[in-house]
């Protein structure tokens, strides 16, 4: 899962503005095209997947005119995207995506657009093992973490072992005793550790690091405001309907 941004959209013309109206009818017809970059989360999001952030996107563009084609990338390519001011959105990301470099980074131009779900920085540990409680009861464990995770553990005081942007990888780890803890998003680990039946080798530790929303983060830029109008009336639709709670209940 890449945190904290999964997806990435390319806007290619300018065009007229589009939003949706409160029964989730498009209310114009001018568009520009749209082309989409993200980083998957097993399950969750995939190439041609059906998980729940796929049901999301597809309904956040649902009205959209224009086309929208989606690729997927690494990490490290992924983040050279955004510097090089390649691309134009980000989904997944999170909330505070645009607080990240320094004061000329190209973040700070994004807005966020959320959340469609909030997510915590979690810490899971062996069965047996003794509770975290505290950010001090991590010295001396080895520890595996999410890639995207590293910068704010090491600003926590704490320092990975490992560093992987698979989240299985990392649940594998734990699992054979190769680490003693591991640091990931709740979302993503607690339907990982289900679905690969270890729920009972693991527990979650009552720490938690972070709680932030993931969303869509696009440069707010004129040329993008018609998409970002868009994604922020089918959101606010998608909310009040009750259909995003809906989507994501089997996730929580």
């Amino acid at each position: 899962m890449m945190k904290p941004f999964k997806l990435l959209i390319l806007f290619a013309t300018t065009c007229w503005s589009i939003a949706a109206t409160a029964d989730d009818k498009p209310i114009a017809s001018n568009h520009i095209d749209v082309s989409v970059g993200s980083m998957s989360i097993p399950f969750a999001y995939e190439q041609n997947g059906t998980g729940v952030y796929n049901q999301i996107f597809d309904k956040l563009v649902e009205g959209y005119e224009g086309t929208v084609d989606v690729t997927f990338f690494p990490s490290n390519r992924l983040s050279r995207a955004v510097e090089g001011r390649q691309i134009d959105c980000l989904y997944i990301a999170t909330e505070s995506v645009a607080n990240n470099g320094g004061a000329n980074s190209p973040y700070r131009e994004l807005e966020f657009i959320g959340p469609v779900n909030l997510v915590s920085v979690v810490v899971y540990l062996p069965a047996n093992a003794d509770d975290v409680n505290e950010i001090t009861d991590l010295q001396g464990l080895k520890i595996a973490s999410d890639v995207n995770l590293v910068p704010l553990i090491n600003r926590l005081g704490i320092q990975e072992d490992f560093d992987l942007q698979s989240q299985i990888q990392m649940i594998e780890l734990l699992v054979a005793g190769r680490v003693d803890a591991l640091i990931g998003y709740d979302f993503d680990l607690d339907f990982l550790t289900r679905k690969q039946g270890v729920r009972d080798q693991l527990k979650k530790a009552s720490i938690k690091l972070l709680t932030i929303g993931d969303g869509i983060a696009c440069f707010s830029n004129e040329r993008l405001k018609p998409f970002r109008d868009h994604m922020k009336a089918r959101l606010k639709h998608m909310t009040d309907s009750g259909w995003l709670d809906d989507a994501l209940k089997d996730y929580r």
